[in-house]
């Protein structure tokens, strides 16, 4: 796998092009480097509601797209989870198959180069689907995939999302951010774990809100 087998999104070239560079100084860490797993918060309130919900990890099925460097893949690997992942970028990928192997999760996590947008996602395919500052790069496929990511999730499973992030500084293409009232709409009838200026994590559940500041 080589620079040039990264897969052609609809995010501006310029961006991806960015985040590559990162990928790519990235793979130069140390083993003991890449040992060490940063996730985010919306993966401490998943982690909470699955022990809430008395979800076993070893039987949770999960798809993260835009898995990027395999952090949270591997976090929930480590739990128990069966996680596949995709990601556009050839570096990003390869960088996360090292973290799978320094973490001897080849059983549990597969994550593997394709386009968050174009993946074949299903009906009721998975138990919980993971999105991380990533699903407002789809600019106008934003809400429509959104729409099709809820419709792959089976009943009782999980959605973990975060990228609602306005304010933002001007962008060409504008970003298509989602906002706090967009999710809410999208989502009547889930249940919000949490929800904050910047990310949320909803589940199918219970048929009410249940908000936490």
């Amino acid at each position: 796998m080589n620079d040039s087998d990264n897969v052609k999104v609809a995010t501006p070239e310029k961006w991806m092009a960015g985040w590559d560079r990162m990928y790519a100084e990235m793979l130069k860490a140390s083993d003991d480097d890449l040992i060490q797993l940063d996730v985010r918060r919306p993966v401490w309130w998943f982690m909470r509601a699955l022990g809430t919900a008395g979800i076993d990890p070893k039987e949770h099925h999960i798809l993260e797209l835009a898995a990027g460097d395999g952090s949270v893949a591997c976090y929930m690997g480590k739990l128990g989870c069966r996680v596949d992942g995709v990601e556009a970028l050839s570096n990003a990928v390869k960088l996360a198959n090292r973290r799978i192997n320094i973490h001897n999760l080849q059983d549990r996590v597969t994550i593997k180069l394709g386009d968050m947008d174009g993946w074949e996602l299903g009906t009721e395919s998975y138990d919980s689907i993971i999105v991380i500052q990533s699903l407002q790069y789809l600019l106008d496929r934003t809400i429509p995939r959104l729409r099709e990511i809820f419709n792959a999730i089976r009943p009782g499973g999980f959605f973990v999302y975060s990228g609602n992030i306005l304010p933002h500084y001007d962008t060409e293409p504008p970003i298509r951010f989602i906002t706090e009232e967009e999710l809410r709409t999208e989502l009547d009838g889930w249940t919000f774990y949490c929800i904050g200026s910047d990310e949320a994590i909803v589940t199918k559940m219970i048929k009410k809100f249940d908000i936490i500041k």
